[in-house]
């Protein structure tokens, strides 16, 4: 493939904060990439440049984006970690190699006259299931940061989708009738903004799963809870020694229908999250913040068995290929893969085809506000496939 130009410009994310979007042409035609962001960022992930210095470094090094053929994405992105140099993209940024990772991997397919998810494909495609964000925290006003809900049983994504947000509007009305303080706020990704305690809102939640065959997922985002010494629930009245904490988890977790269970410790501590794992089986056990999309320390809980499921955000890494081989070793061995937004998310809908073309066990991507327009592209590229 032969690129005939490549351009970079400042946009808005959905909030309000400035990101790129990386434009590339072909003699197929022209593709556009923009690369979300996390306001709060685990502290293994590559390094994240300002937009404007972001820009800067591509305008340097953007000749060597355009030489005269490149036959695949891994090429194009070994050619970006050579550019760059370092482990984590301190150099040219990892917003900036993966606006570029992406346009070419959408620049690859348009060749090819498939779309992206087609391209992936490597064997009989399976639909990801919604893991929808229903109520989250905001500004410290709950200690949980995510409460999820997702069906037991998938009939097809789009019925999921439909039900998912059915029950989204009933949560609101739900939580006007038992949160005096509810004034329908929404978090970032358009999680209701409640003050219940975590029993209240768990309580709630599986009364609903119990009426409609669903399962609880809590992310617990807990390296904002650690200290160094003591996990801290504030709205709780809690501060608990890592054993303590420990307990606490595993207590919500066989109390209620909690199926799914992100970053119960901060993003270190290995030791518990295998330790969680070997007793609260099957309910899955995540890694987000502890992996960061990294392989190195994918294999590292591997090892340890410190999970049972990756969260997958491409921003975490920088490339796309990282990406696909973090998850083609995480599906080697049994571990169930979660494509994931970020807070600050664009409207750009590369990771619904990357979770379909990838075998995705599962999608986090919100339920409503501007998060549906990769829930709808999901729901297209269903239709599609049948």
């Amino acid at each position: 493939m032969i690129v005939k130009r490549i351009d970079i410009r400042p946009i808005l994310a959905f909030n309000a904060e400035k990101t790129i979007e990386v434009e590339l042409e072909t003699e197929k035609g022209t593709v556009r990439a923009s690369v979300p962001f996390g306001t709060s960022r685990g502290s293994h992930e590559v390094k994240y440049l300002p937009v404007e210095s972001a820009m800067n470094k591509f305008y340097l090094y953007r000749r060597a984006f355009t030489r005269e053929t490149f036959d695949g994405i891994r090429e194009v992105d070994e050619d970006i970690k050579k550019l760059d140099g370092t482990s984590n993209f301190s150099t040219i940024g990892g917003n900036l190699s993966l606006g570029v990772s992406m346009a070419f991997l959408k620049a690859f397919a348009l060749s090819e006259g498939k779309e992206v998810f087609e391209m992936l494909l490597e064997k009989k495609p399976i639909m990801p299931i919604p893991l929808c964000n229903m109520i989250g925290g905001w500004g410290g006003i709950s200690d949980i940061q995510e409460y999820m809900l997702y069906p037991v049983h998938q009939e097809s994504f789009s019925k999921s989708m439909f039900m998912m947000a059915e029950l989204y509007r009933f949560v609101e009305n739900r939580l006007s009738k038992i949160d005096k303080n509810f004034l329908h706020g929404r978090n970032l990704e358009s999680g209701w903004i409640t003050s219940l305690k975590i029993d209240e809102v768990l309580s709630m939640l599986t009364e609903i799963c119990k009426e409609h065959m669903l399962r609880i997922g809590v992310d617990f985002a807990a390296s904002g809870l650690y200290d160094g010494t003591y996990y801290n629930l504030k709205n709780e009245g809690l501060k608990l020694t890592i054993r303590e904490y420990r307990d606490f988890v595993l207590k919500l977790v066989k109390k209620y229908p909690i199926h799914y269970i992100e970053d119960p410790f901060e993003e270190d501590d290995f030791n518990s999250f295998s330790t969680l794992l070997e007793k609260a089986q099957p309910r899955l056990v995540c890694g987000d913040d502890l992996y960061t999309t990294n392989l190195v320390r994918l294999n590292r809980g591997i090892k340890l068995k410190s999970s049972n499921a990756v969260l997958i955000k491409p921003n975490q890494i920088g490339t796309i290929s990282d990406t696909i081989e973090v998850v083609n070793t995480a599906k080697k061995y049994g571990m169930k893969t979660v494509m994931s937004h970020r807070s600050g998310e664009t409207e750009d809908t590369l990771i619904s085809h990357l979770a379909v073309g990838l075998g995705c066990d599962f999608v986090k991507m919100g339920i409503a506000g501007e998060r549906v327009v990769k829930l709808n592209e999901l729901a297209r590229i269903e239709e599609k496939l049948k």
